[in-house]
């Protein structure tokens, strides 16, 4: 049996469980492609299926390496894991009450920063946008992407402000730069370059995802620095080498300049960086 016929089979399954209200995937309806990659799919629920029946819902399914999560993670809901086909699939599952609240806390502005070392709650929202619904009798999904499509004009306005403002500490930056320390000075640029493109994104209304893929959404954006892409290609390049550090310090000094200067324009005043 062909894996993606295994693999909406899979999904009738955890969306015919009590409680299930909404089973959602980014990225379309199908499978990875060659170049593979594994599958997250969302799973709302009015309250979380027992481990007990969530495994007993994958009985006769042709998977293996089934692992039933006992206890919620902090930012992925209650974790199943399995592999369908060659393919490995994450069972996501969350509470609405819970993913409401979430939701809830990222319009609010309450959680501007990455959490965690590698989560962006704004990523939550781009998730939904993304998401083709497998089930959605309640409409869920669909009332979600409706209220999540606009971008809310005062987070948008705090956000950018949140960001700049974190831009204008370069002290890192230019310890390193001034060291030609070219591993203190990816440190300092990693940390710089999240507020610079939560900043970026949230000026042109788009949540931020992930760091995945950064220049292909950047391509898209109406409102960018000149060359935008190309040159934080640049910036990265130059600062691979210790000589070349404070070229690099200088090319991404001028982008974080007018990509600031641009804000203002867009936003008016009330926007750091001034």
């Amino acid at each position: 049996m062909r894996s993606e016929t295994l693999f909406r089979r899979l999904v009738a399954r955890v969306a015919a469980m009590p409680g299930v209200v909404a089973v959602g995937k980014t990225g379309g309806p199908g499978l990875p492609g060659a170049e593979g990659g594994d599958v997250d799919v969302f799973v709302f629920c009015g309250t979380v299926p027992s481990a007990a029946m969530r495994a007993g819902a994958m009985e006769g399914l042709p998977i293996s390496g089934l692992r039933v999560a006992e206890c919620p993670g902090k930012h992925w809901g209650v974790c199943d894991f399995l592999e369908l086909g060659g393919t490995d699939v994450c069972l996501m599952y969350f509470a609405v009450a819970d993913m409401d609240a979430e939701i809830n806390s990222v319009l609010s502005g309450e959680r501007a920063e990455r959490e965690d070392n590698g989560f962006y709650p704004t990523g939550r929202c781009a998730s939904f946008l993304a998401m083709h619904a497998f089930m959605d009798d309640a409409g869920y999904i669909a009332g979600m992407r409706e209220r999540l499509a606009r971008y809310p004009e005062p987070l948008r306005k705090s956000l950018t402000a949140h960001h700049l403002a974190a831009l204008e500490d370069t002290e890192d930056l230019e310890r390193a730069a001034m060291r030609k320390d070219a591993l203190f000075w990816h440190f300092a640029l990693d940390l710089s370059l999240d507020h610079f493109l939560q900043a970026l994104f949230a000026l042109n209304r788009a949540w931020f995802p992930s760091r995945k893929r950064t220049l292909a959404h950047i391509s898209g954006f109406a409102l960018r620095p000149v060359h935008c892409g190309e040159r934080l290609e640049r910036v990265v390049a130059l600062g691979a080498r210790g000589e070349t550090i404070p070229e690099s310090l200088s090319e991404y000094s001028a982008l974080c300049q007018d990509l600031a200067d641009l804000c203002r324009r867009e936003l008016g005043e009330g926007t750091p960086a001034e």
